[in-house]
């Protein structure tokens, strides 16, 4: 008996260095993963079913989870009505129509530092897609396999027409560009034309802007 109790006394427990890894890498695991658990569980939905589903979006893809992908760009529900909508007079985008609204609408706003970086900001967001940085219809969107370019603004043809004839023209639409009447509120229609003719200006400057 004597014998067997020395080989216990003597007895230290050995392990292998993979085994201390082991355990160290399994108690760092499990001191990450567990508190995530706790505060991951409960926003975990086992049952999404209502918020994956092959819906469209404006502007956007179907997703991940179908095979088709398109590019969607619906158009309002028939019969709504935007917020800030003004009935507007004239009908149809031909050019009788357009120059009739250069003579009968003038922009009310004035050439302000707030309307120029409202217009701008407007521009940016539903212009320069198509029309690029400085209107010359060079767009992220623009090119092949993609969409057709728009017109170039800093030709004499849209330097030369009225406020109100680009208005219209955003209003109603013209050839390859759709109305933006249910997009953009008058107003900032208005501050948009204001910020165009900026960058016309600035591509074609006089002596007088030096002053």
């Amino acid at each position: 008996m004597k014998f067997i109790a020395d080989k216990f006394r003597n007895w230290r427990p050995t392990f292998s260095p993979t085994a201390y890894k082991a355990v160290l890498v399994a108690m760092m695991a499990g001191a990450f993963a567990i508190p995530l658990a706790f505060v991951a569980l409960p926003y975990v939905e086992f049952f999404n079913d209502m918020a994956v589903q092959p819906k469209a979006r404006a502007q956007s893809l179907y997703g991940w989870w179908f095979p088709e992908k398109p590019l969607v760009e619906r158009s309002a529900v028939a019969g709504t009505i935007a917020q800030g909508y003004h009935p507007y007079p004239l009908e149809g985008n031909d050019d009788k129509t357009i120059k009739r609204a250069g003579q009968m609408f003038t922009n009310p706003l004035p050439r302000t530092m707030a309307v120029l970086e409202r217009g701008r900001k407007v521009y940016n967001i539903y212009c320069y897609p198509c029309h690029g940085t400085i209107g010359l219809a060079d767009g992220p969107v623009v090119g092949p396999n993609r969409f057709p370019a728009p017109t170039n603004l800093q030709t004499d043809v849209v330097k030369n027409y009225k406020d109100g004839e680009i208005f219209h023209i955003i209003t109603r639409g013209k050839n390859k560009m759709p109305a933006y009447a249910d997009r953009i509120v008058p107003d900032d229609r208005w501050a948009a034309i204001h910020y165009v003719r900026v960058l016309q200006r600035a591509m074609n400057p006089k002596p007088e802007d030096l002053k």
